[in-house]
């Protein structure tokens, strides 16, 4: 047996929300993400969340130097506001990525999944017109996706103004619209980034994680294929991932 032929293990970190039996829509991130807890954020009264926030308020008063407690607080306070209006907007998903350049410049992305509401249309129909009715929307191309589901990706680099101390920049975004089997719901990845030199890099992404949606619960197959009980083969879930991210 060569060296080549010994194949590396399928290393997979699944996030607790891909067991819950509510879920209805299921995907992967490549790695240097890190999912943001919305639920946990913008908890329900009454909740263990709540009860948690609560208790993160109580230390930072206990403990922040008397000076930063109204900051501290209010930067609370603003997150969890961000995330309230980011579940109106339908987003279910937040993760935060950073990942590091060959000159050993660092980027950071901003990936969000909602899932919408929609009246029945054809797959490639709906895909196709949520990406053109975007204002900006560039580079609209219509993919084939596994599981016989259709896709749609665009682009836009926005120009965001200045606020907060911050300067000027270029924001570069890049969507993916998947319509659900039933023709009923939309599901929208969008990323962020002021990293706009990486935009095709981030396009190419955005295409391998639009490979992995599913909107039916893939984890048995996905726990078997970790563990080495799913047979090798080009349609294999390994080799499926493996060609997705590399």
């Amino acid at each position: 047996m060569t060296e080549d032929s010994v194949a590396s293990p399928l290393r997979l970190f699944i996030d607790d929300s891909a067991r819950d039996p509510s879920s209805k829509i299921w995907y992967a991130l490549p790695g240097g993400y890190l999912n943001v807890p919305l639920d946990a954020l913008d908890a329900a009264p009454g909740t263990e969340h709540e009860a948690r926030l609560e208790h993160l308020m109580a230390l930072v008063a206990d403990s922040a130097p008397e000076a930063e407690r109204d900051r501290f607080a209010g930067t609370v306070r603003d997150v969890r506001y961000m995330v309230r209006e980011m579940h109106s907007e339908g987003i279910i998903g937040c993760a935060l990525g950073m990942h590091y350049a060959d000159d050993g410049s660092s980027a950071v992305s901003v990936v969000t999944v909602a899932l919408r509401d929609i009246e029945w249309a054809p797959p490639k129909v709906t895909a196709v017109r949520a990406a053109t009715l975007r204002e900006s929307a560039e580079n609209v191309e219509l993919v084939t996706l596994p599981g016989g589901l259709s896709g749609a990706v665009s682009d836009s680099l926005l120009t965001v103004p200045a606020v907060a101390g911050m300067p000027i920049q270029e924001l570069y975004q890049c969507n993916v619209y998947i319509p659900a089997p039933s023709g009923v719901q939309l599901a929208v990845l969008t990323l962020s980034t002021v990293a706009v030199d990486s935009r095709k890099h981030y396009r190419d992404l955005m295409l391998a994680i639009a490979y992995t949606v599913s909107f039916h619960d893939p984890m048995r197959d996905i726990e078997r294929a970790a563990r080495g009980e799913e047979a090798d083969g080009p349609g294999s879930i390994a080799n499926g991932i493996a060609a997705d991210f590399g």
